[in-house]
């Protein structure tokens, strides 16, 4: 019986010897920290369960989703105002980059407050503070269902008035988006090829673009896709959010547009989300 018992924990040792093996080295821990406050200049009131989270990002090339290098979440968050303290590793910081930081509440998924304006950070790598203002999202009807913000998002194209968008196959193609600025109303984004940028109006649910202009490219591979993306632009009225997804609609509430929220790094929690309908 002894040389049983001996087999199976020789066994049991190989087992988690092969498993360590398989998950390879671990990460190192994060060796710096952003510090600062998340502060409402409001008194406001968050509800019981409600998760605060915090983010470093990476918003250096404009083409592509903002990289999150730190996270930091409290959950449940308590009352504003809340301690940043988002740990990063000091490694992936290089002297030219941009990094700013994000923060925003949640309560069963939908956003309360967000941060609807930038927060540089890290202009001198020594500069690791900054307070950060949290703003309430209005609970309209565009955006009672939104986990992200409507603004600052990398959107990702996905179809077009109900048609998938194909996927451009040459190595290095910039993917079909768009983002809206926080700190003035202007658009930028790329039609899988072209670069563009415009104004944008936005009201309550109203969201209408106006001014796009974009690079003259040659693009053999995109050209019809994109030209039918910009002209679709131009026909938004409205919009709505559910989950992670953006929907843009006509005057009518046709749907012409439908986006998903993409942002590199650090992955959040993942929750199920219900399929988006047409609002």
């Amino acid at each position: 019986m002894g040389r049983f018992v001996r087999a199976i924990l020789g066994v049991a040792a190989v087992i988690a010897g092969l498993q360590g093996c398989a998950s390879g080295p671990r990460e190192p821990e994060p060796d710096a920290f952003i510090t600062g406050v998340a502060f409402a200049r409001e008194r406001i009131y968050v509800p019981p369960g409600a998760v605060f989270e915090a983010t470093l990002v990476d918003v250096s090339h404009q083409d592509a989703p903002a990289t999150v290098l730190g996270r930091q979440r409290i959950d449940p968050s308590g009352q504003a105002p809340f301690g940043l303290r988002i740990p990063y590793h000091s490694a992936r910081i290089v002297p030219k980059g941009r990094y700013a930081v994000r923060a925003h509440v949640t309560f069963e998924g939908r956003l309360l407050f967000i941060t609807d304006t930038s927060h540089p950070v890290l202009q001198e790598p020594a500069f690791r503070r900054t307070d950060v203002i949290l703003q309430r999202v209005e609970p309209i009807r565009a955006t009672v269902r939104a986990e992200v913000p409507l603004l600052q998002t990398y959107w990702k194209l996905l179809e077009i008035e109900e048609e998938p968008v194909d996927e451009l196959a040459r190595e290095g193609a910039t993917q079909a988006h768009l983002v809206l600025q926080a700190d003035e109303p202007r658009v930028t984004g790329s039609g899988g090829c072209n670069r563009f940028l415009g104004d944008y109006a936005l009201q309550g649910g109203r969201l209408q673009f106006a001014s796009l202009v974009s690079t003259l490219r040659l693009c053999l591979e995109s050209g019809a896709s994109e030209n039918r993306y910009m002209q679709t632009l131009r026909s938004v009225w409205s919009y709505a959010q559910q989950g992670r997804e953006l929907l843009l609609l006509a005057e009518d509430g046709k749907p012409l547009l439908r986006f998903e929220a993409v942002e590199l790094g650090l992955q959040a929690p993942v929750e199920e989300d219900p399929p988006m309908l047409p609002q």
